[in-house]
């Protein structure tokens, strides 16, 4: 399937640049197969695969997809705990010609389902490591649909109606399959995967990726990082979203190693760069926090040269202990599912200049463009709308032609974001140009947790703000004037949500009542003013 934005003109300017090659990702994985069978290609709490086992096996599941009537360019939804087994399937999808969606373990059902809807899965893959009951977290059309849909279970345990995974892992009966995988795998132009990125309104979006671009991002984020076979990469944050995915993607450029730890607990994470000697972990700004504020010494952390720091703003100040206790070199990043990585430092920059405050420079390529609200390109050190232009960014929204639009225009990508560029070329951003929560990298929109919260009887009116959280960065925190004569529970209201399917991260960390709420001369609520009023915890 071909990519939405980018013609065939723009392709040919992408190979002829050479930011762009015919190579795709499972051409690498099927070398490295070959140069380097019995390295280690991913390790978890459960098992090492090494680059043959990890091709075998992939070979098996493409395999057996196509064995039991997945078409090529159908889609597959999948929500998991990431591990080797992500990595599995994203090769194994690649292989098969079909286009996986790696959907937050946050989620619930209102998340599920529309996702479901806007993809129409021919495949759904899930576990239930959240401890929730598989057919009880899915919406009903996605578990009671077409009959074509196929239900794999990744437990021990499937409920009825779900393939156990084990199904998949076997060799082939067909052999025939096995042998149309070598026709069905994805060329460097077409979609090959998609990522779920939350929208200026509504639900998340969809971004289509071609796999030329994800080849582009892997030898950027790559370079920036100084990767090599020898890295033994810690996945320290889930692959669904872009700290841990998009620094999955360089092992498009070099057969590195990448562990996956039990959980994201700080002593754990510490412990296992300490047991498994990684050299190279990627993870988001509160996990960070954590890790800054364990007792550092007491882990041997010698072999860990680099963390990469992306999703959100980082804090400069746990950032900066970290590298001075640890030697480790913080490399931060900035960037969204639609365009990732649109600034990222560098691992020779000095600290200085790495923990300023600013982030860049952009990677081959990429341009950037400060823009006054006429749409008027502005000078440098001016303050302004941030937009930008890739090889390496996403080619649009899955099947969103006026969503698409909205976001991209000439090739250039309104990021939502305030920023300026500074007198070294390197970006500050300087916060959003809408309301959007950024809660540790996962995007909040006010109006849908509103709308929850508006349904419950004892709400007369409510908004939703972005509050400063020291661990999460922002948090939302929900004011609510309920209806004449009733009184705010909030345990009640924080159930409710739950209730609702709502994901857990998109619950207000406080609830605050108010008699009535400060207006603006248009008579809107003046989100601006709420905080001021909020009373001290």
């Amino acid at each position: 399937m071909k990519p939405y934005l980018l013609d065939q003109e723009t392709i040919e300017a992408y190979l002829a640049a050479g930011y762009w090659t015919r190579e795709t990702m499972v051409e690498r994985y099927a070398a490295y197969a070959r140069e380097f069978p019995d390295k280690i290609a991913c390790r978890d709490s459960q098992e090492e695969i090494t680059w043959r086992g990890l091709d075998e096996r992939t070979d098996r599941i493409a395999a057996n997809l196509v064995a039991r009537g997945v078409e090529r360019d159908a889609r597959a939804l999948v929500q998991m705990a990431s591990s080797n087994c992500e990595i599995v399937l994203r090769i194994a999808f690649k292989k098969a010609g079909i286009i996986g969606c790696f959907a937050p373990m946050q989620w619930r059902s209102k998340e599920l389902g529309y996702a479901h809807q806007e993809l129409a899965p021919s495949v759904i893959f899930a576990s239930p490591e959240s401890g929730r009951d598989l057919p009880n977290a899915w919406p009903d059309e996605a578990l009671g649909g077409a009959a074509h849909t196929l239900h794999v279970d990744l437990s021990e345990e499937s409920p009825e109606g779900w393939l156990p995974w084990d199904e998949l892992t076997r060799p082939p009966e067909d052999a025939g399959a096995m042998q149309e995988i070598a026709s069905r795998a994805f060329r460097f132009d077409e979609i090959s995967m998609i990522t779920v990125s939350s929208g200026s309104s509504g639900f998340s979006k969809l971004c289509e990726w071609p796999e030329g671009a994800q080849m582009c991002l892997a030898r950027a984020n790559g370079a920036r990082l100084r990767m090599s076979g020898d890295d033994n990469v810690g996945v320290f944050a889930p692959m669904a979203g872009g700290a841990g995915l998009l620094v999955w993607v360089t092992s498009g450029m070099t057969p590195c190693a990448f562990t996956f730890p039990e959980s994201y607990n700080a002593r754990a994470l510490l412990a296992l760069i300490e047991s498994a000697r990684i050299t190279v972990a990627t993870t988001v700004p509160v996990i960070l926090n954590r890790l800054a504020q364990e007792d550092l010494g007491a882990f041997d952390l010698s072999s860990l040269r680099a963390i990469r720091i992306g999703t959100a703003a980082a804090d400069l100040d746990a950032a900066r202990r970290f590298e001075r206790l640890t030697a480790t070199r913080v490399v931060l990043a900035a960037g969204s599912m639609e365009t990732p990585g649109f600034a990222h430092a560098d691992f020779h920059d000095s600290a200085a200049l790495r923990l300023n405050g600013s982030i860049g420079p952009p990677h081959r390529g990429c341009r950037w463009r400060i823009e006054d609200e006429a749409g008027n390109a502005l000078p440098r050190g001016s303050v302004g709308h941030f937009k930008l232009a890739a090889p390496y960014a996403s080619s649009g929204y899955w099947r969103d032609e006026e969503g698409t639009r909205a976001v991209w225009s000439e090739g250039w990508n309104a990021t939502g974001d305030i920023a300026t560029i500074d007198e070294d070329g390197r970006l500050r951003l300087l916060g959003r140009s809408k309301e959007v929560i950024n809660r540790s990298g996962q995007k909040i929109l006010p109006v849908e947790v509103e709308r929850e919260i508006a349904k419950h009887p004892d709400v007369f009116e409510c908004a939703v703000v972005a509050a400063p959280d020291p661990e999460y960065g922002e948090a939302p925190w929900a004011f609510v004037q309920p209806h004449a004569g009733r009184s705010l529970d909030a345990a009640v209201l924080a159930e409710a949500l739950r209730a609702s399917g709502l994901a857990t991260y998109k619950i207000p960390t406080r609830f605050i009542e108010l008699p009535e709420f400060p207006r603006v001369a248009s008579d809107k609520i003046d989100k601006k003013a709420l905080l001021e009023m909020a009373p001290a915890e």
